[in-house]
């Protein structure tokens, strides 16, 4: 099917080169046709017209001649002879007193009008000569004035009447002629473009194609096509014996490294899985870290003061949910499977955010960092992840005190706002956690929240939290972002929709 189509395609060049020339051929000696039949249709009949008047002129002297001499039987004869001769002919002499010297051998039926307008000619004296009918006429008429100021013969015309039947016809075998020559001229220059198209265009991109076929489907080297000529076809198979070459060559060289790479590959394959283990550990070490923090500190402040029952409550609490949580970890990481978010449960975020604080609050007193947590009076219940919205605050927070160097300030504003969603404006939760750190350098900005991305690898960073911070707010549905400046603090604005419950 391919092949049939790619002959068509390369056929129809030369059926386009072919019929481009006939109907320029056409158009062109059409036009020359049409004005050469014009040129010599005009001419035919001006040497009709003088022929005419010359016959007319010498008749005209003839019959003077014979009036003078009052021989009206000789200008009979002379008419008769002149319609033997010549029977596309007829002679007539009018005189004025409406007498009409004719010859009995007449072959002309001469019309009523062309007699009407002869004898009024006569009656007014005048010469005149026309067509009949105007259009497409049949007849050629000359009427010649005699006798008009001589007293010798009696005044009357001279009317010949010519028919135009054998001037048709010539024109008419002219038509012919000129349209067969042309024609046969058009059909033969038409014949010899295609021939020649066939030799030297159709049968070279036939063989073009065959070796493009041969070259597609073979694994051997192609065998070049001759060159002959120094035309533009002998230029393209130079050209694509060329190509054919470079192309075979670059074939080889790309399956030796097709083959290389693809041991290339299986070593990367190995190497990555791993890197997989690796950043798995990592991934663990980080999920389960942050709960061990939480879980040392409160038992040292546990060990330290256990005098108080209700704080010593409140800790075990706190003990209890950390396991809690860790346990939640290592029963996802034993599935080994992607992490699916959690059904939203209708919940108090403020409670949840200050639940949150109050695990990080021994640590924040320890490194002498304050934190400020600003929220209304009451929110409405609202159905969100609430093990997403911790675990957000907990790596944001983590990554605070990580960031200030001494004393400092964190705050934790919690307030409600709106997040466009599909063009339209969605109730949604804003939470802005801002510290007074040492900030984040604007080349890092960018890759703030990749996976182990990190500047304190020194420090036992992993370079996980913010990118499990990005993680559960795309879950969610919302937006984080993040505004920093070296040496000012940074400030990390996060957007998570909510419904209110059923």
């Amino acid at each position: 099917m391919q092949q049939s189509g790619a002959k068509y395609v390369t056929m129809s060049v030369i059926y386009k080169l072919t019929l481009s020339l006939f109907a320029l051929s056409l158009m062109v000696f059409g036009i020359y046709g049409t004005y050469q039949l014009r040129a010599e249709s005009q001419n035919l009949r001006d040497e009709v017209e003088q022929e005419t008047r010359l016959l007319a002129y010498s008749l005209l002297v003839s019959v003077e001649n014979a009036l003078r001499d009052e021989q009206t039987e000789d200008v009979q004869a002379l008419l008769q002879q002149i319609d033997r001769l010549r029977p596309s002919i007829d002679v007539r002499i009018y005189i004025r007193n409406r007498n009409v010297i004719r010859s009995a051998a007449e072959g002309l039926a001469w019309p009523e009008p062309v007699e009407r307008t002869l004898f009024q000619t006569t009656l007014e004296g005048e010469r005149k000569e026309f067509y009949f009918p105007v259009e497409d006429p049949d007849f050629l008429v000359v009427s010649l004035p005699f006798g008009k100021d001589s007293g010798a013969i009696p005044p009357g015309n001279l009317a010949l009447v010519r028919s135009l039947q054998k001037m048709r016809a010539d024109l008419s075998d002219m038509k012919t002629y000129i349209a067969v020559s042309f024609f046969s001229f058009i059909l033969f220059i038409t014949l010899l473009c295609f021939f020649l198209g066939q030799i030297y265009i159709s049968r070279p991109l036939r063989e073009l194609r065959q070796a493009m076929l041969a070259f597609g489907n073979g694994k051997e080297p192609p065998k070049p096509l001759p060159v002959n000529g120094s035309d533009e076809l002998a230029s393209v198979r130079q050209e694509f014996n060329r190509m054919t070459a470079q192309l075979f060559s670059a074939h080889c060289r790309l399956e030796t490294e097709t083959q290389q790479r693809r041991q290339l590959q299986r070593a990367l394959q190995n190497a990555d899985k791993m890197i997989t283990i690796g950043q798995l550990s990592a991934g663990l070490a980080h999920e389960i870290g942050s709960p061990l923090q939480i879980l040392n500190g409160r038992a040292r402040a546990l060990a330290n003061g256990g005098d108080d029952p209700g704080e010593v409550r409140r800790i075990a609490n706190i003990l209890v949910d950390q396991t809690d949580r860790i346990t939640r970890i290592v029963q996802r990481l034993l599935e080994f499977a992607p992490r699916h978010p959690a059904e939203p449960v209708p919940c108090d975020v403020i409670q949840t955010v200050a639940e949150v604080i109050d695990m990080l609050g021994f640590e924040a007193r320890r490194q002498g960092v304050t934190m400020t947590y600003t929220h209304p009076e009451t929110l409405p219940l609202g159905m969100i992840n609430k093990d997403g919205v911790q675990q957000i605050v907990l790596n944001l927070l983590s990554n605070a005190l990580a960031a200030i160097v001494g004393p400092g300030e964190i705050g934790i504003d919690l307030a409600q706002g709106a997040i466009a969603y599909a063009d339209k404006p969605v109730t949604a939760l804003r939470l802005t956690v801002r510290d007074t750190g040492t900030g984040i350098a604007p080349e890092h900005l960018p890759h703030l929240f990749e996976p182990y991305f990190t500047t304190r690898g020194k420090q036992g960073g992993t370079g996980l939290g913010l990118a499990v911070v990005k993680t559960l707010v795309t879950e969610m549905g919302g937006t984080v972002a993040a505004e920093t400046a070296a040496g000012k603090g940074s400030r990390f604005i996060v957007y998570l929709p909510w419904k209110n419950p059923l």
